[in-house]
Formats: structure tokens, C-alpha cells, sequence
């Protein structure tokens, strides 16, 4: 059975029945038409590229970073199923990010101006466009925080705690069970850390019976109020931050899949 992209999004604002309509059946031809996929380590859009497009992305994980010329990254966040992604800058510069896929993607890659076009069409797709920015921006703002003030183990407790509230509004979490499609390294280039410090710090939250972490990083919280404190969040505050909540839903439609 197919996942679709409107039922992310309505488990993200937790329940409801799937909309439909008149009105949504313009945008579920338009993601159609415009469906694309991509392999793990295949980069989608690089910094300054000129490419004036808006990304849906229906399944799977891709990073969004920035790099220095020495090549030295840091990923500034994940997107997951039914994130939408407005990577371009201010007017004429391009890109802002680098946008890569983690795993095998599906998403619909759509022009900006169409995509304007459409928001005016179908009034709740820039209600829903808006909630993405401003969950996007309330992630970032926690991250930066502890990016400038927070040391490894708040930087590391907060990113599994985000990650698993975040999953678990997609169903892909459990309980505090979950699966990271990423290496020690990548997740380094999260938290501003080397990997041997992230895998030390794992270690260390292991050994205070605060995670379990397996290997390919399937990671399970043990003590989430612990892990919460440690990474200096209110949790029902954070929770809220992770992801956005709207009132109406993208339409059904089967994404391409890989056989």
C-alpha cells in the first residue's frame, strides 16, 4: 500500500480524516506531473545553484546543509516525509543550500512561479507552506542555541530528542524507538561535533541509562525526562517546535517507489 503525502502530514497534526475535494485534486495533479526520485548520496540542489524550484519530498530523508570552501559542512536540518523545502535565497543568488538524499527519495520538484500560482489557487496550500517555514525556523532556533552555548551532551540529547518527536508525528517512532539513516559523521555535521565526540557522547548517555543505540543507529530513549533535562527542554514545548500543525491536508496520491 502506498503512503501518501497528505497522510504524513495529517499524522503530524495528529488525526483527522484526509481531505478531499474539488479543490485538491489541481494539487494532487500538479505533485504527479512533477514526481521525481533519487539514490542515497545523489545531491539534489547545490549552494548558489540557480534553480528556482520548490521540493515536496514524499519519502525518505535528505539533509539540508551549507559548506565552507575547505569543505568542512554542517547540515542545518533533515527533511523528512512531507516536508516542503524553499531552498532559494534572496533574489538572483541562487540556492542557499546544499540539499542531498540520505536515502531513496521520492519528491515533486515544482517551479516556483507555478508553485505561487498554485498557493493562490488553493488558499490552504500557503496556510500549510507558512506552518512549515515557522516549524523549520523554531527547530533551527533551538539548534543554534545550543550549538553556541550547549556542550556535546546537550547538543546530541536535544538532536535525538528532536528527531524523535519528529518521526513519531510520520509514525516512524515508537515508544522512543526509532531508526537514523546516518552515520556517526553526519550526525556530527548536526550537533557541530567530530565523530569520535558524538560516538563518545552516545556512549556516555548509554552508560547513564538515558539511550540505546544498536547498530545502522537504531536508537531507543530509555529515560526520556532525564534526556530532556539534560538537553534543556520543556518537552511538551519542544514537541510543538518539531513539526507543523495544520488544519488541512495536501491530497492523496501515490509516489513513486523504487521496485
Amino acid at each position: 500500500m502506498f503512503e501518501t503525502f497528505n497522510q504524513v502530514i495529517e499524522m503530524r497534526k495528529g488525526g483527522g480524516k484526509p481531505h478531499s475535494g474539488p479543490a485538491s485534486e489541481p494539487i494532487k495533479r500538479l505533485l504527479i506531473a512533477n514526481a521525481k526520485t533519487a539514490r542515497p548520496g545523489q545531491f539534489l540542489l547545490m549552494e548558489g545553484d540557480d534553480d528556482s524550484s520548490v521540493f515536496c519530498l514524499l519519502r525518505g530523508w535528505l539533509s539540508l546543509s551549507k559548506s565552507l570552501p575547505d569543505g568542512e559542512t554542517q547540515i542545518m536540518d533533515f527533511a523528512l516525509q512531507g516536508d516542503i523545502i524553499e531552498p532559494t535565497g534572496t533574489a538572483g543568488s541562487g540556492s542557499a543550500i546544499n540539499i542531498e538524499a540520505l536515502t531513496d527519495v521520492s519528491f515533486a520538484l515544482i517551479p516556483v512561479s507555478v508553485w505561487e500560482d498554485a498557493k493562490r489557487e488553493w488558499r490552504d496550500l500557503d496556510r500549510i507552506c507558512k506552518s512549515t517555514r515557522m516549524a523549520a525556523l523554531a527547530r533551527a532556533a533551538g539548534r543554534i542555541l545550543r550549538l553556541g552555548q550547549g556542550k556535546a551532551t546537550m547538543r546530541v540529547a536535544h538532536a535525538l530528542l528532536e528527531l524523535n518527536f519528529r518521526l513519531q508525528a510520520i509514525g516512524q517512532s515508537k515508544d522512543g524507538k526509532y531508526h537514523i539513516p546516518m552515520n556517526q559523521r553526519i550526525l556530527g555535521e548536526f550537533t557541530g561535533l567530530s565523530s569520535v565526540h558524538v560516538c563518545r557522547t552516545l556512549s556516555r548517555l548509554a552508560t547513564a541509562g538515558l539511550v540505546r543505540v544498536r547498530e545502522q543507529m537504531e536508537i531507543e530513549i530509555l529515560d526520556i525526562g532525564q534526556l530532556a533535562e539534560m538537553a534543556g527542554v520543556d518537552l511538551p514545548t519542544l514537541q510543538c517546535e518539531c513539526f507543523a500543525e495544520t488544519e488541512h491536508l495536501l491530497p492523496t496520491y501515490p509516489y513513486p517507489a523504487y521496485a
